[in-house]
């Protein structure tokens, strides 16, 4: 028979030129549809379950192995991150650490440094909202922009690691990929540190805030992020001990940082792209 996606004449179950599946009537079968949506949930489950587990287990592996064509075993980087930030943003009802309240741009810092007051004051006499009415609306917008610019964090990572590996003579797509692999680590490391260690420590002890606990556990994510980088750089480029645990320190030092960039990139998106 012929392939009913290409024409080219058909012997296996499957097209050799286009990939296509041999059609059969029977396939449009209720009974048929039910078992191909169920094995293809479990196929989907499977795959994403191995490759969660083997970006924790072995960091770096995911990377190579799909830079170096083995890539059926695991999700596609971009879909899997894809499915990470989706749950993330899912789970993520209690805390979001890429969305930030106004109160905290106008009153802390480093957020102040950057003539937040001052443009918040100017947002408000041109709008002519208070600033309780214009506090919702923001909030509203971040947490909704939080998920969708999170993407932002791979090109810049991307670019980190050129500059941190440019003399092992990648390719710029072979740096996204692992750029990609890694910010999907840092939005599981976030959850993971959210629900098992910062909620339960609140919940335990009682207090509204903790500014020696919120600095440990800053350089608790530091140092896991640092040395997950390092750990990870090591088996994908192939570089020197001595250099992934630099490139570790300095992703590790640089990464609230990082974070903080973001935060603000939403933070003029939101007030000089938004109008209302």
């Amino acid at each position: 028979m012929a392939c009913t996606n290409c024409g080219h004449n058909l012997t296996e179950n499957f097209c050799p030129y286009c990939g296509e599946k041999r059609f059969d009537k029977k396939q449009l079968s209720i009974k048929h549809f039910i078992e191909e949506t169920f094995e293809g949930f479990v196929h989907f489950d499977n795959k994403f379950i191995s490759t969660l587990k083997l970006l924790f287990t072995k960091p770096g592996l995911l990377s190579l192995d799909h830079i170096e064509g083995r890539q059926s075993r695991h999700m596609k980087p971009i879909a899997f991150f894809l499915v990470i930030n989706l749950l993330f943003f899912m789970l993520m009802t209690v805390v979001n650490p890429f969305s930030l309240h106004l109160y905290n741009y106008i009153t802390f810092q480093p957020f102040v440094n950057f003539n937040t007051q001052h443009i918040i004051h100017e947002k408000l006499n041109a709008t002519h909202l208070t600033l309780a009415e214009y506090t919702r609306v923001f909030d509203t917008k971040i947490h909704s922009d939080s998920k969708g610019y999170i993407f932002a964090l791979i090109p810049l990572y991307g670019f980190l690691c050129w500059l941190l590996f440019i003399r092992y003579k990648r390719m710029a797509v072979e740096h996204l990929v692992f750029a990609t692999h890694f910010a999907a680590f840092v939005l599981c490391y976030f959850f993971l540190q959210i629900y098992l260690i910062i909620i339960p420590f609140y919940w335990l002890t009682k207090i509204p805030y903790s500014n020696t606990f919120d600095n440990l556990s800053g350089i608790l994510t530091s140092s896991v992020v640092g040395i997950y980088f390092a750990i990870a750089s090591r088996r994908f480029y192939k570089a020197s001990f001595l250099w992934s645990v630099i490139a570790g320190l300095i992703i590790g030092v640089i990464f609230f940082d990082i974070i903080q960039a973001y935060r603000m990139l939403l933070f003029f998106k939101i007030v000089y792209f938004k109008y209302f």
